[in-house]
């Protein structure tokens, strides 16, 4: 007897995801995959985080990213999309990763943006930190 994988994937988002390599890495996944689609809002420490500044833009950004889910949909993946605010996107990665238990967190990073940041060595971002940090298996698909 054979038994089924079932995988729980988070792919971070921000604006733009490349299908393209998603679907290159789903097609080597076999067996049933959910996908949580997250992207974090980002306030800096000196903005105050009222409810209902936080719900403007949450709204804002779900219907902006309701393709994430048309798109999930085409490819018969189950699908959700969380939008959270936070002062820490490592963080925020890292807890809702904890949250629905992801066997996988997937980020997308610029090929651009990489070559200079080996330039910049000495500071680490946000997506070096969650890889750092993070237990679970953390794939980079290129953002262009």
């Amino acid at each position: 007897m054979s038994r089924k994988n079932q995988y729980r994937i988070l792919l971070a988002v921000k604006d733009y995801v490349n299908f393209k390599a998603l679907a290159d890495l789903l097609e080597m996944l076999t067996g049933d995959i959910e996908i949580v689609f997250l992207h974090i809002i980002e306030f800096p420490l000196s903005t105050s985080l009222y409810p209902e500044m936080i719900s403007t833009h949450i709204e804002q950004t779900r219907n902006k990213l309701q393709n994430l889910l048309d798109w999930a949909k085409t490819q018969r993946i189950n699908a959700d999309l969380r939008i959270t605010a936070s002062r820490d996107v490592v963080e925020a990665i890292m807890s809702e990763a904890e949250k629905i238990n992801a066997d996988m967190i997937v980020l997308q990073k610029s090929l651009k943006k990489i070559k200079r940041k080996i330039r910049r060595l000495v500071s680490q971002t946000n997506l070096e930190k969650v890889v750092d940090l993070s237990k679970r298996i953390v794939v980079l698909l290129p953002a262009d």
